[in-house]
C-alpha cells in the first residue's frame, strides 16, 4: 500500500518545480522502467503489481502494490504495471564528438521525446538544449522517448554562447530552415553543429546570425504541405547526417 504522504510527492513530481526540488522524475512501464534500471539511474522509489515480472539482471525489488494503488500515482491514462521514481543525474557533461544536434525553443513533450530517441536510434550522443526547451524530465518525454533518455541525455546550455564557443572551435553551425542548401548535397564529415528550430517560429535571429549554412528539406510538391514536423525533419536529416 501506498501511503497518502508517498502518494501526495509523487503526484507532485508531475510538475517541473517539484522535480527540480526532489532531483527526480517519473519513468513508466515496463520497458522504460527497465531501460533506465539497465543504465544505472539511481532508484528512490519502485512499485509494480503482482502481475509484473522483473527481468533477470535486475538486482532491485519493487514494492508490490494494487493497480488502483498504482493508478493513483500514474501519469498515464492506463497504467501499465510498474512505476519508479528515479534521481535526476547530476553530471551530464562530457567530451564534444564531431556530430552535435542542438535544439533551439524546442517545448512541445513528444516533439522531444522522439528527437532523442532519434538521436539514440543514429547515435548522436551529444545533444544540446537552450534554456527555453521543455523539460527533458517531463513524463511526456520521458515516456515517449521509449527509454532513449537513458542513453541520451541531453545538456541545457545557453545556446548562442555555446553555439560561438564551438565555431571558435572549427564546427560548422547549420541551421535547419525552409530556404538553404539541399541537406543531401550537404559534406556532414566535417565537424558539425545541426540546429533544429522551434516548432512554430524556427531558430532564433540571434542563432541564425552565427550560421555558416542553412539547410533544408526541398519540397517536392508545390502546392502540398508547408512545413515538416520538427521531429520528422530531424529524422530525414540525421538519416543523412550520420551515414557512413
Amino acid at each position: 500500500m501506498i501511503s497518502k504522504n508517498e502518494s501526495k510527492r509523487i503526484q507532485q513530481l508531475q510538475l517541473k518545480k517539484f522535480r527540480t526540488k526532489e532531483s527526480a522524475f517519473i519513468a513508466e512501464t515496463p520497458k522504460v522502467v527497465e531501460e533506465f534500471l539497465k543504465a544505472g539511474f539511481i532508484i528512490k522509489n519502485w512499485f509494480a503489481t503482482e502481475e509484473y515480472s522483473i527481468p533477470s539482471g535486475i538486482q532491485a525489488q519493487p514494492t508490490i502494490v494494487s493497480e488502483r494503488d498504482l493508478k493513483s500515482i500514474s501519469q498515464l491514462q492506463t497504467p501499465h504495471g510498474t512505476l519508479a521514481v528515479f534521481s535526476i543525474p547530476k553530471d551530464i557533461s562530457k567530451g564534444r564528438g564531431p556530430f552535435i544536434l542542438a535544439l533551439d525553443g524546442v517545448r512541445d513533450p513528444g516533439n522531444m521525446g522522439t528527437i532523442i530517441r532519434l538521436a539514440d536510434w543514429f547515435n548522436v550522443d551529444d545533444l544540446l538544449l537552450s534554456e527555453d526547451c521543455v523539460d527533458i524530465w517531463n513524463g511526456k518525454v520521458v515516456q515517449s522517448s521509449m527509454g532513449s533518455l537513458a542513453r541520451v541525455v541531453p545538456q541545457s546550455v545557453n545556446l548562442v554562447e555555446e553555439l560561438l564557443k564551438l565555431k571558435g572551435e572549427g564546427y560548422r553551425v547549420a541551421i535547419a530552415d525552409m530556404d538553404g542548401e539541399n541537406y543531401a548535397e550537404m559534406d556532414w564529415n566535417q565537424p558539425t553543429v545541426l540546429v533544429m528550430g522551434n516548432e512554430g517560429v524556427g531558430p532564433r535571429p540571434e542563432v541564425c546570425e552565427i550560421a555558416n549554412s542553412i539547410v533544408t528539406i526541398p519540397r517536392l510538391r508545390s502546392d502540398g504541405a508547408e512545413s515538416l514536423n520538427v521531429a520528422m525533419a530531424t529524422g530525414i536529416i540525421l538519416a543523412e547526417a550520420t551515414r557512413p
